[in-house]
Parts: C-alpha cells; structure tokens; sequence
C-alpha cells in the first residue's frame, strides 16, 4: 500500500481516508463562494479547503452524494462539481474538469498560495 492511501484526514465525524490526486490547500477564513444546486437556487458557501480536483465547502443547506452542482470562486469563475462526501457542516465536491483544466486550476493555486504568503509577511 502506497503512502498516499495510507494518509487520512481529519473531518467531522472522525478521520477517512485520503483520496486526493492533487495537492490540498486550506484557504482562509473570509474565502466565500456561492454554490448553485441542482434545484437553481444560489447559496453562500465557505471554502473550507480547495485542490485541482475538489473542494471542502461549509454550507447551512444539506445536499446528496452525486448531486451536480456549480461552484462560483471569485477568481476561479464557474466550476461544474460533484457532491462527493457529505459532512455534518458541510460538503466535499469533486470538480467536473477534463485534465488540461485540472492542470490550469493547479498552476492558479500555486499562484494563490504565494499570494496568500506574502501577505502574511
């Protein structure tokens, strides 16, 4: 078994296993989103974590596993997803990219961490 599945990490209700491809990056605190279901109805959302392939979303409303949904980050713009975990405060959601899209997300938090860097110092 490789290191990668052995990784877990802390969500609520207790540790699960690790399953991302591409780097994690938690985000800070004041990052908003909006999230807009299968039923068209737009709701605040706040970004808990974000990789090239998903993200962890603090939402109030509930959602079911394999919902579609459109994740709105600025800078990020439209983002098609998949409610993948369900969590008590919140979702996980899997982004709906083809690997070219998924490389350019990754190459925008790459220059997002460093932002998020220099401000700290």
């Amino acid at each position: 078994m490789s290191d990668d599945q052995d990784k877990k990490i802390d969500a609520p209700g207790g540790p699960i296993a690790e399953q991302r491809r591409h780097q994690r990056m938690e985000v800070p605190e004041h990052v908003t989103a909006t999230i807009i279901g299968e039923d068209g109805v737009e709701r605040d959302v706040t970004v808990k974590d974000l990789s090239a392939d998903g993200a962890w979303l603090i939402v109030d409303d509930s959602f079911e596993n394999d919902d579609f949904v459109e994740l709105h980050v600025e800078g990020y713009g439209k983002i098609p997803a998949r409610v993948a975990r369900e969590f008590v405060e919140g979702i996980g959601v899997e982004f709906e990219l083809d690997e070219p899209e998924k490389n350019d997300m990754e190459e925008e938090l790459k220059k997002f961490r460093l932002s998020v860097a220099r401000k700290k110092y």
